[in-house]
Formats: structure tokens, sequence, C-alpha cells
């Protein structure tokens, strides 16, 4: 079995479906808290907000910090470098996560609202179930998995003002 230092860096980042996981599980944690809030009614995420996806879920101490967390201040006292150049490392990543976005795309995973200019789950793909029953070859997947999720619960709890200051980020 491949342990997380046997894994090449450089093959995960490369990854697009393993970018997809995290972009659906982000969603998900999204949608799944925006639901309960009474007199919201666009659901999903705006889009800006999957290109911080990758940035934080491929950090090794990020993604400890988020897969471990509900609430944003949580996640940054355990690791305060988390807003650390967080908007140069989305820049970076924002043609793969591009790739990533283009794949769920053309698997029809995700549609996109053009109008509200948000991403959301296709009726097929609207559950956790899903992704959850796929055979994850080494824990790293599935923590990718879970701290996006989670991630995506903790954006949804917050207002583009906040996440921009606690972050260090721009929209």
């Amino acid at each position: 079995m491949t342990t997380v230092k046997d894994l090449n860096l450089f093959d995960l980042l490369q990854n697009n479906a393993l970018g997809v996981v995290a972009l659906h599980s982000f969603i998900l944690g999204y949608t799944k808290v925006k639901i309960g809030q009474e007199n919201d009614e666009k659901i999903e995420p705006s889009i800006d907000y999957l290109f911080y996806v990758l940035p934080i879920v491929y950090g090794e101490s990020s993604l400890k910090s988020f897969k471990s967390s509900f609430e944003l201040y949580t996640a940054i006292a355990k690791d305060k470098s988390i807003s650390l150049g967080l908007q140069e490392r989305a820049e970076k990543m924002k043609e793969q996560t591009l790739e990533c976005l283009n794949l769920g795309f053309s698997k029809q995973i995700f549609f996109i609202n053009i109008e509200e200019y948000t991403v959301g789950l296709n009726e097929n793909y609207n559950s956790s179930n899903l992704l959850s029953s796929m055979k994850f070859s080494n824990s790293y997947y599935k923590d990718v998995y879970r701290a996006s999720y989670r991630l995506g619960n903790i954006f949804a709890k917050k207002d583009n003002k906040m996440l921009q200051l606690k972050l260090n980020i721009r929209f």
C-alpha cells in the first residue's frame, strides 16, 4: 500500500480526477449548509470560491487543519500559515482548477449558473454516497475529500468580506 510519503507530489497535483473529487466535495459541503439557511436563494457556491479549494487542500498543513475543523477561526488557529500566500497559490493553480472544472463539466458532474456565476452539482451527483463509496487507495484521498467538504461548510457560513479578510484573498 502506498503511503503519503511514497506519493509523488507532482502526480497528485496533476491528478484532475482528484481535483474534481475535491471540488465536488466542497460544493456538496457548501450546499448542505446553505440549504439549511432561510431566505437564501443562491445555494451553489460562487465560482470564485472554487479557485481556493485546491491550494488549501493540497497543502499538507492546511489539509490537516481543515479536515478536523468546523470553523474558520479554528483552522487558522491550528495553522496560522494558511492565509500566507494563498492568493498567489490560487493564481498559480488557476489553470489546474480550470482543468478540473472542465473535466467535471464534461462528465456532467457540475453545472454552471451563468446568471448567478455559481457552480452546482447535477442531480445524479448531488450525494455524498456516490464519492464516499469510491475505493480510495490511499487515506490521503479521503483526507482531501473530508477537508474539502468541511471547507465548503466553512465558506457557506461566512460572507465574502469575512472570507477575504480572514484568508487574505481577493475575489
